[in-house]
């Protein structure tokens, strides 16, 4: 007998959203045959630990799987996503231990051969703020608000840039498949059972949420990479 999936747990998502936002990960570099571990000290460009952004993301993506059938096929891609950084990551630790080194790894790497974590981390990332943004103009709604009205102006603030026409219209529809507002309450709260809690546990995820997007797209703008897929 297998045992099945566990609930969505929003505090999850934000006591690892915080810790991006706020721990700078190490970095393992080789000068002359000797290891040294890059710590805040130094200066380097603020950075995002790949396999904790990957880890939030699987969360996330059990929240995107209960908006309902039709957005299926977001959950499909996510996950396609999340999987091929898993991967990558298992395959090279060092190499894809956060944003920087993977963008360095992937340099290195012929174009023609390359399965690249940089397309999967800048979808995602564009994805995040749209997530954080419909999460937290849920909570802050009331009941007379409408879902799929709060829901398209999120997507047209954040994803919609990025997106064909075809796609646009598409969500124009999906939108209206959408949960009530109370069913979507239930779906972010997950395992935390106490409202009164949920609140914060949103604010840390929209706050340190944006913070870690922000990050990602400063290391993308330096490198030049927004306009790679």
């Amino acid at each position: 007998m297998t045992d099945s999936p566990k609930p969505f747990c929003l505090k999850f998502v934000a006591t690892q959203m915080k810790k991006l936002s706020t721990e700078k990960p190490g970095v393992i570099e080789v000068i002359e045959n000797v290891e040294i571990e890059r710590s805040e000290k130094n200066e380097t460009p603020e950075d995002v630990e790949l396999l904790t952004f990957v880890e939030v993301y699987e969360e996330l993506c059990k929240f995107i799987k209960m908006l309902g059938k039709i957005f299926e096929f977001v959950e499909k891609d996510v996950r396609e996503k999340i999987d091929l950084l898993r991967e990558l990551h298992s395959a090279d630790p060092e190499g894809y231990k956060t944003v920087e080194t993977m963008i360095d790894s992937e340099k290195t790497v012929e174009k023609k051969d390359k399965v690249s974590g940089v397309v999967a981390i800048l979808h995602l990332n564009r994805a995040l703020e749209f997530i954080i943004e419909f999460m937290d103009a849920t909570v802050e709604a009331t009941n007379d608000d409408s879902i799929p009205k709060i829901c398209k102006e999120c997507y047209d603030g954040t994803l919609a840039k990025h997106h064909p026409w075809i796609i646009r219209a598409a969500v124009k529809v999906a939108v209206y498949t959408l949960p009530s507002r109370d069913k979507m309450l239930e779906y972010i709260r997950g395992t935390s059972l106490d409202e009164s809690h949920v609140k914060g546990h949103i604010d840390d995820v929209v706050n340190h949420g944006k913070v870690v997007h922000g990050r990602i797209n400063t290391i993308y703008t330096v490198h030049e990479l927004h306009k790679i897929a």
